[in-house]
């Protein structure tokens, strides 16, 4: 009895796999589980439980067409230029964005419109939760009475959306709010902190430098004032204006006084050969010869010698003074130089954001996107509603 019994299910099985391998869709309609699942889909059809599926369409269509508030989207394109790419490139060029666009700063500038600081600022000026949070806005859009900052930011970055150009570097800026005219005044002001922040950001390490520059220029211009005074007070104690030019004048006069002590010891030589010592001729020229040497040593004293008040000392102390006064001027010169350099590369940095496209005042709403949302929701619906008709129909096999 056992062996029939054995091979009966072993050729069931062979004509059931023989079933698989030649008609596929025969062995699945043919299947327990298939006709369970057909039974249950009939049942479940007889007992109305597709009507919850119509219910919950009917539901969302309600909502999707009558009760949901609409969206209006305002929009604005920009882009970052320094200031010197701005007054080399033509304009059509610089609007479009090509020829050195700062990527970087475009980048910067996404995550400024994003971040925490915008949306104080936003919310500051324009009562922007305010807005989310009227009550003419259906329940489920609108932003609820006692939310977090950290939630306020999430559904102020749900409605923000910002797509970059990476070939012209052109950011567009599309904001959705529940009024066209409010969302306009919202990008603009965006668009206003946005310029505000980059030139502060772009500026900021120039201004320091800058000011850094300006500070030394101020010391090298005291330190000039300082070494000019110290040079007055010399000429002043000397009484010389110019230690250089009256070591010349000093020179000359003893170069003249070394000339007049030559002829007149020629001369006194001369006298001597024929006349004697005490001649009148002899002593008056030997008294002429002895005056000349005293001056002489008079002034080659005054020129050189161990003297403070000497001319060689007094120009040595003067050259000292005079060489501190033109190091000075040299370095507050330089020091002009540097801050002028200072100020152009402080231009140079100076960035500008160029608005393409104004922001624009919405006609028509954007979202929601009713029909596609109805479309959505039908077909997930009928998704979920096959689901658990099968998961049904799986189970009930599993028993039997």
């Amino acid at each position: 009895m056992i062996q029939p019994t054995r091979s009966n299910k072993s050729n069931g099985l062979m004509r059931k796999l023989h079933k698989l391998k030649t008609k596929p869709k025969h062995f699945i309609v043919d299947s327990s589980g298939y006709k369970l699942a057909h039974k249950s889909w009939k049942k479940s059809l007889k007992l109305g439980s597709f009507l919850w599926v119509v219910a919950c369409f009917a539901i969302a269509a309600l909502y999707f067409c009558v009760i949901v508030s609409d969206r209006f989207v305002s929009r604005a394109e920009l882009v970052v230029k320094q200031a010197d790419q701005i007054k080399m490139l033509p304009d059509a060029l610089s609007m479009l964005g090509i020829g050195g666009s700062n990527h970087e700063d475009i980048l910067i500038i996404q995550d400024y419109l994003k971040s925490p600081d915008l949306l104080d600022k936003l919310d500051k000026e324009l009562g922007l939760k305010a807005h989310y949070q009227s009550h003419d806005i259906d329940y489920f859009s609108r932003l609820p009475e006692n939310v977090s900052r950290e939630d306020f930011i999430k559904y102020y970055r749900q409605h923000l959306s910002l797509h970059l150009d990476e070939l012209s570097g052109v950011l567009t800026i599309e904001l959705q709010a529940f009024d066209p005219a409010y969302g306009q005044r919202v990008v603009a002001l965006m668009l206003q902190e946005s310029d505000r922040f980059i030139n502060k950001l772009g500026h900021q390490v120039a201004l320091e430098q800058l000011a850094f520059v300006e500070k030394e220029v101020d010391r090298a211009y005291q330190r000039v004032q300082s070494e000019k005074a110290k040079v007055l007070d010399f000429q002043n104690n000397h009484h010389l204006i110019s230690p250089e030019s009256t070591s010349s004048a000093r020179l000359g006069v003893v170069s003249q006084i070394e000339a007049q002590l030559a002829q007149q010891q020629a001369q006194l030589k001369q006298l001597q050969s024929y006349m004697k010592v005490t001649a009148p001729a002899v002593v008056s020229v030997q008294a002429r010869v002895d005056a000349l040497t005293q001056q002489l040593a008079q002034e080659q004293s005054r020129l050189t010698g161990a003297d403070k008040d000497a001319m060689n000392e007094v120009t040595a102390r003067y050259m000292d003074v005079q060489t501190q006064a033109t190091l000075a001027a040299d370095l507050y010169k330089s020091g002009l130089i540097s801050l002028e350099q200072a100020r152009v590369e402080a231009y140079r940095k100076l960035k500008h954001l160029l608005v393409i496209s104004q922001p624009t005042l919405a006609e028509d709403a954007e979202y929601p996107r009713r029909l596609y949302n109805l479309l959505t929701t039908g077909v997930l619906l009928c998704l979920l509603y096959g689901l658990i008709v099968m998961g049904i129909a799986t189970l009930r096999e599993h028993q039997d």
